[in-house]
């Protein structure tokens, strides 16, 4: 029996690993070609005396000689002889007797030099125990190799535990090594103990076993820890190497009673023996959690909160891993799967698996189960598409359970009310919305309430299903905020209950628009069933400001919190269009006289203007039912204001009067009026407003299309222009930029496109 089980290996695989040895053994550069388009060739070597080496790659690890033979015979041979190489390479993943090497040389013709120039299972096990460093740079060889599959066996006998080494047998073929990889690898190296924690199904137990087998072939044995840290301490030896194993140690214990976990000491047991492990020199530690289980239970341990365990975290994000990582991670659960080739074929079709690649909801627990047709209900060939699809938009069978059962009801408030303000935001606007959603559930329900909960929240949720840093907290993977969503539209008492508590009008409008996109689900409904009540929601908070202002060294500086005039009147305007609802037809009737009254007092945004003018046409039942009074009032309050128009204004609203509902000639007079006045002096404040360079070069683009499309003249202010953008280069210092580029050459070190993702694919076909 031969050291290695080839059968691990992919094609793909198999061809990178003959290409590192031959390279190594033979000490030159190898060219490799794309999958499929070889003409018989996998690598070439072209020599400075112009001779050429082909090199041909044949994973039949799973066959036998006679299906290669008549591989060759069929398809290869022909190749060969229309190449007419100076020398030709067979390297096959088969062990070969010299017979076999003989017939292969003799299908192949002359272009055999030699019979070292067959290359069989056997060949390669030389090669490898002559390059040691490619052995192990090829994980998952070097982890099926019998040496370390004996080790495993044998240590898991003596240490008396339930070690699945088959189960994670069959994990290695489908295992591809991600950024997480290395630095788990160098806490465990530097600090003895590695926590690997992340969000559901990331794969945080893979990465520890491929740990756990790393660690083999220096002789660790192995102790996996089954139910509690007992077993670990009876099977403890100071004088041996062991590398103890414990899985999500947090996740059975922890979670079944909190009060119990604590007042037994669990959390005391765990800080003891990993402080005996790191106190010891042949000992490690590996244990996974998922993180927010992590971050609760640092919450409410004190003992945790006062430990160095987060000096041991390894978080595992869907960042770690790159496009090609994600490609190869597919590639590898279809190669290595059960799944029959019209299956395979669905997914190939129309570069679907490229869909799945890029999908937002990527996930390594996902993509096993799409690879599996048990975990899918065994749809048929044409429905697979559909059922792969639903899965990937329906991130709830990832979240759900963690989401009711395994984080605090603070934690839940916070992560719908983040829902509510968009994708991101400023820790200092979401903590009022939080405390107005959680004060209200907790008098609404009876639920306790303390100060602190906003920070408490916010810890248990960070890294597990948002992010916090820098002052800003955001959603960490789309699937989490999609999850979220789904929750709300599910439940319109959730939803009624963050409306009534929300603080910004672009919260209950958030819920709004959910309710729109799914207009299937209850949520919809439940709207549209009360349109007074959801009008008192909005009616709460629609004068608020939508600016937060904050005093820096360089003055007041103003932050956007919510949704500026037009937008709002945009979507009131929609809201009354869908319900064909009276009673939003008289809201949006008072709040355009609000708009029109304010601008008398303060700054008028016109392009939000036009876009709110924009948002009313098309909407026919709305402009029947007294919609078109609305657009008048807005228009008529925009055309006496204009004299705050500014050159990119002005585009837009020359643009805007051939597209208007309707324009009347008093309109066409006062636009008239008023752009007259900004080309005697509006033109001049708009320079004299320019403080840098963008600004100029903006000024510029807008004056020269206005001259341009409409035979306005600006040249005098455009010369002025152009003076002062002279004026400030010659001043300006020349930063260099040549570090960035060699700083991001480095970090895109890795890059695999999409072409070789396809080419990659294409072994999957029949």
């Amino acid at each position: 029996m031969g050291r290695y089980d080839y059968k691990s290996l992919s094609p793909k695989d198999f061809e990178e690993l003959t290409r590192d040895l031959l390279q190594a053994e033979w000490n030159v550069p190898l060219e490799a070609f794309k999958t499929g388009r070889d003409r018989g060739i996998d690598l070439r070597h072209s020599a400075l005396n112009g001779g050429t080496t082909i090199i041909q790659c044949k994973h039949y690890a799973s066959s036998s000689v006679r299906s290669l033979l008549s591989h060759l015979r069929s398809r290869e041979a022909p190749k060969v002889q229309q190449l007419q190489p100076d020398r030709y390479v067979l390297v096959t993943s088969l062990p070969l007797s010299p017979s076999d090497k003989d017939k292969i040389i003799k299908v192949c013709g002359p272009f055999i030099r030699r019979p070292t120039d067959v290359i069989g299972a056997d060949d390669l096990e030389g090669l490898l125990s002559r390059h040691p460093a490619i052995e192990r740079a090829n994980f998952k060889l070097w982890l099926t190799s019998t040496a370390v599959l004996d080790r495993v066996l044998h240590n898991a006998e003596i240490s008396q535990t339930e070690f699945e080494v088959q189960r994670i047998r069959r994990k290695i073929p489908v295992f591809v090594q991600n950024k997480a990889f290395p630095r788990a690898q160098q806490l465990l190296q530097e600090q003895r103990v590695v926590i690997i924690s992340g969000v559901p199904g990331i794969g945080k137990t893979t990465l520890a076993e491929m740990l756990l087998f790393a660690h083999l072939e220096e002789g660790y044995q192995p102790v996996v820890i089954q139910t509690d840290l007992a077993e670990g301490k009876r099977l403890f030896r100071a004088d041996r190497k062991q590398i103890f194993y414990y899985d999500d140690f947090l996740g059975q214990t922890f979670l079944g009673d909190q009060r119990t976990y604590l007042s037994s000491n669990h959390d005391a047991a765990l800080i003891s023996f990993m402080e005996m492990v790191r106190n010891t020199p042949h000992s490690k530690f590996v244990l996974t959690t998922r993180e927010h289980i992590l971050r609760r239970a640092f919450q409410v341990s004190e003992r945790f909160l006062h430990s160095t365990m987060m000096d041991h975290r390894c978080v595992l994000e869907l960042g770690d891993y790159s496009f090609g990582q994600r490609a190869r991670i597919l590639y590898n659960h279809l190669h290595f799967s059960d799944l029959p080739q019209q299956y395979k074929d669905v997914i190939l079709e129309d570069d679907f698996f490229l869909d799945i690649i890029k999908h937002d909801h990527f996930n390594p627990r996902l993509i096993e189960w799409l690879a599996s047709l048990t975990r899918l209900r065994s749809p048929p060939p044409e429905q697979y598409r559909q059922r792969i699809t639903a899965l990937l938009q329906e991130p709830e069978t990832i979240w759900s359970h963690a989401f009711e059962t395994q984080i605090s009801d603070a934690g839940r408030d916070l992560l719908l009310t983040l829902y509510t303000l968009g994708e991101w935001t400023d820790v200092v606007d979401l903590e009022p919305a939080f405390e107005a959603v959680h004060r209200d559930n907790a008098e609404r329900y009876n639920r306790p309430r303390a100060p602190g909960d906003f920070r408490m929240a916010l810890q248990e949720l960070d890294g597990a299903f948002l992010s916090y840093q820098w002052g800003h907290a955001e959603f960490i993977n789309p699937s989490i905020r999609d999850f979220a969503a789904g929750v709300i539209c599910r439940t319109p008492a959730i939803a009624f209950d963050l409306a009534g508590s929300a603080i910004r009008f672009k919260q209950i409008t958030s819920l709004w628009s959910l309710a729109k996109e799914r207009n299937d689900q209850p949520l919809f409904g439940a709207l549209s069933a009360d349109d007074a009540r959801l009008r008192s929601l909005i009616e709460r908070v629609l004068h608020g400001e939508s600016t937060r202002w904050e005093k820096t060294p360089h003055g007041m500086i103003g932050q956007p919190v919510d949704a500026g005039e037009g937008v709002r009147l945009a979507k009131l305007v929609e809201i009354c269009d869908v319900l064909k609802s009276n009673t939003f037809v008289q809201l949006c009737e008072q709040y355009a006289a609000h708009l029109v009254a304010r601008w008398e007092k303060h700054s008028l945004d016109i392009s939000a203007a036009l876009r709110a003018l924009d948002a009313m046409k098309g909407k026919h039942w709305y402009l029947s039912n007294g919609g078109k009074a609305v657009y008048r009032t807005v228009l008529d309050g925009l055309l006496d204001y204009l004299v705050m128009a500014g050159a990119r204004d002005w585009l837009t609203l020359l643009k805007f009067r051939d597209s208007a509902l309707e324009w009347l000639g008093s309109d066409e007079g006062k636009l008239s009026e008023a752009l007259d006045h900004y080309r005697r002096q509006g033109v001049r404040e708009d320079f004299d407003n320019c403080s840098d360079t963008d600004d100029f070069n903006e000024l510029r683009t807008s004056l020269s299309e206005l001259t341009q499309q409409y035979g306005l003249d600006f040249s005098r202010t455009i010369s002025l222009i152009d003076d002062a953008i002279a004026e400030r280069n010659e001043s300006e210092p020349d930063y260099e930029t040549s570090s960035y580029s060699e700083r991001s050459a480095a970090e895109h070190a890795e890059v695999v496109t999409e072409e070789e993702v396809r080419e990659m694919f294409k072994t999957l076909r029949g």
